[in-house]
């Protein structure tokens, strides 16, 4: 049956051989028309333009021989010239068809149109090297005739007939080689990614969607000299090989980025997706397939969904959105971060302090409740829940806060307004019966620290150096100048005048109101964030120079060691007698000497820049709400961070629905986002109504 089988096949494939040509016969066939039909275009076009290239060319030689003013050459004839030699002997220079460029142009066209035609680029560089063959073929016609003029008719034979035919051969091969160069070329940039290798004809595949797709890096260089470095080294002077080597960079893109900060290669990916998707597609994909930070991967993918009405551009393009679209879209569960499942509400979360824990906890994976009087509070919208609460001097305050803790059931309960302390504290049993742990410092304790006159006392009576104090008019005169007048009770330097005339101290004490008056402290101004233990542990001491500040709170800063301030930030922690988060404020004078000015019993809103050297305060502190006989740890810090802040928005509308952000589109997924629900009347107080924890859904935030 097999040899039956065999036959069989055999007999087909000879059939099949019979009524279809092979491939290799047809394109010979093929290449052979292609040819016979660039010698008969060659042919035809010769004889029909040869006469009128002649005589074109003789026009333009004899109007550049006019330009350049010699004399005795002449092209009226239309197809030759007429020219005297030195001693006056004319002599007729016809212009043959062989001395033209018609031929040398028509092998390039046929050419062209043969070989190149499929390339983009084939007209452009046909016509450029038609040009050069015109401007070529001139100059040897001008050299021919100017040696017949200045020396003799037989110079004017020899320079035509023997130099002519080398410079005819020369710029025709010179001709071709340009029209293989345009044509050939690649209009793709050099791109590299960050390993140095180029990246702008990659494979497709390569660029197929999805997370990243990356292959080990092979060095293919060969080893060798290479010429370009030996003469950029050895030969041209520095000064023109860097100038040569910053004009060649400037015309190159390369992701050769890498050694950069994740925010600063962000800038890099927006600066090129500006440009538009298809200018520098190769270095998109190359970020997308090496870069491994998320916060880039980010930038590339909200840019490139940004850029939608851009029109398609190519495959690559295709394959960067599709990439784009499938991070977006990636499950909440992909986060970085796992999710610890815990919901912790934070108060005041429209201040500084608020923001910085509530940002803090979200980075260690907890979901947050935000809660603040303010509705356009910006807090509220960065959080997966929120609600209103009204002020925690307002009479249905208590009632307001157990309904929404009593919906939500959040863990844990931060507080970081100093002034809710004595709202909170009697409700302290009833957030223990709905599973809501706290921790909150001594009201007494929180109270000497917010009164500045008990406070002053306080540190007076411990022996802390505090600046001289008077909460009278008729003590005003016992405290040196120069002064400064605050409220007793004031926060963030509102209402805070600072007096150098001892004639204008009088009228500044009257107009603040509950005014206290201290000697100006000099030397440098420094903010030490604290974390007590229920024990009276210090366990964190984080000091930070305010560099600058603003309305109260910094917003450049620099992390330090001391041990001065150390010990006084401790003495004063004990002398009032705190647990529990704080920041102390003081001045290092130019002798070393310190001085506290105040503290305040909760976060500072410099924060950040304590949690990014080190000192995970936040995440202690609620470590010590949620296990109170857990031994917490003392914490470290690293010196010399500094921070430079900047400002950050969110966007929502009249009901509180969120907008994306137009600057940043990067976006993050957070549980049960909504609308913080505006306080109306106590009984009606509730928070928005989120789905259980777990289910999530992307929302931009500044």
């Amino acid at each position: 049956m097999s040899r039956v089988e065999e036959r069989l096949d055999r007999a087909l494939a000879r059939r099949e051989r019979r009524w279809k040509p092979a491939a290799t016969p047809l394109r010979r066939r093929l290449v052979l028309l292609e040819m016979i039909g660039a010698v008969a275009g060659c042919v035809g076009g010769y004889l029909l333009f040869i006469d009128p290239v002649r005589r074109f060319e003789v026009t333009l030689a004899s109007r550049i021989i006019d330009l350049l003013g010699v004399d005795r050459v002449s092209g009226a004839l239309g197809d030759g010239f007429i020219v005297f030699g030195p001693n006056l002997e004319p002599v007729v220079a016809e212009m043959t068809g062989s001395c033209s460029i018609l031929s040398s142009v028509l092998a390039l066209a046929a050419l062209a149109v043969v070989a190149l035609r499929q390339r983009p680029q084939a007209l452009p560089g046909f016509l450029a090297a038609a040009v050069f063959v015109l401007a070529a073929n001139q100059v040897r016609l001008l050299g021919s005739l100017l040696a017949g003029r200045y020396f003799a008719v037989d110079a004017l034979v020899f320079f035509h007939d023997w130099i002519g035919a080398v410079l005819n051969f020369a710029y025709t091969l010179i001709g071709l080689l340009i029209m293989i160069g345009l044509t050939m070329y690649d209009a793709q940039r050099a791109e590299q990614d960050r390993t140095g290798r180029h990246t702008a004809d990659r494979p497709a595949a390569w660029a197929r969607p999805g997370l990243g797709h990356r292959v080990p890096v092979e060095d293919t260089r060969e080893p060798g000299v290479q010429i370009a470095a030996v003469v950029h080294r050895r030969i041209l002077p520095k000064a023109v090989s860097r100038r040569l080597a910053r004009r060649r960079e400037q015309r190159r893109i390369d992701y050769r980025v890498g050694h950069e900060t994740p925010a600063r290669r962000a800038e890099i990916i927006r600066e090129l997706a500006g440009k538009g998707l298809g200018v520098h597609t190769a270095t998109l994909l190359a970020v997308a397939s090496y870069e491994t930070d998320p916060l880039v991967l980010d930038t590339l993918a909200g840019v490139v969904a940004a850029r939608q009405w851009e029109p398609v551009a190519g495959g690559d393009v295709i394959a960067l959105r599709l990439w784009a679209r499938a991070w977006l879209m990636r499950a909440p569960g992909q986060r970085s971060i796992a999710e610890t499942g815990r919901l912790v509400a934070v108060t005041g979360a429209g201040g500084p302090a608020g923001v910085a824990v509530v940002k803090a906890l979200q980075a260690a994976g907890d979901h947050v409740l935000a809660l603040d009087a303010n509705p356009d509070a910006a807090g509220l919208r960065l959080a997966g829940r929120s609600a209103v609460l009204p002020c925690a001097g307002h009479p249905g305050y208590a009632e307001a806060l157990l309904a929404v803790l009593e919906e939500h059931r959040p863990a844990a309960l931060v507080c970081t307004v100093a002034e809710e302390y004595a709202a909170l504290a009697p409700l302290t049993p009833a957030m223990d019966g709905l599973g809501v742990k706290t921790w909150l410092p001594d009201p007494a304790a929180a109270e000497r620290c917010i009164d500045k006159i008990a406070f002053a006392r306080t540190m007076h009576a411990a022996g802390v150096p505090h600046p001289a104090t008077a909460w009278t008019p008729a003590t005003l005169g016992l405290v040196p100048g120069p002064w400064i007048v605050k409220p007793s009770r004031g926060r963030g330097s509102r209402d805070v005048v600072l007096v150098d005339d001892p004639a204008d101290l009088g009228r500044a004490f009257a107009a603040v109101p509950g005014a206290v008056v201290q000697t100006r402290v000099t030397g440098r101004e420094f903010t030490a964030d604290a974390l007590v233990g229920p024990d009276g542990t210090l366990l964190a001491c984080v000091p930070r120079w305010r560099d600058e500040t603003r309305g109260g709170v910094s917003v450049r800063g620099t992390t330090f060691t001391s041990v001065a301030v150390t010990e006084i930030v401790a003495a004063t922690l004990r002398a009032v007698g705190h647990t529990g988060p704080a920041n102390v404020q003081g001045f290092v004078a130019d002798s070393g000497d310190v001085t506290v000015v105040e503290v305040n019993p909760r976060f500072s809103g410099g924060l950040p820049l304590t949690l990014a050297a080190g000192a995970d305060v936040v995440g202690t502190y609620l470590t010590g709400i949620l296990d109170p006989s857990a031994p917490l740890p003392t914490l470290g810090f690293r010196p010399g961070v500094r921070m430079a802040r900047h400002f950050a928005e969110v966007y929502y509308t009249a009901d509180g629905t969120p907008v994306a952000d137009p600057l940043d589109p990067v976006t993050c997924s957070v549980p049960g986002f909504g609308a913080a629900t505006p306080f109306q009347t106590p009984s009606l107080v509730r928070a928005e109504h989120a789905p259980a924890i777990g289910q999530g859904m992307f929302v931009a935030v500044g």
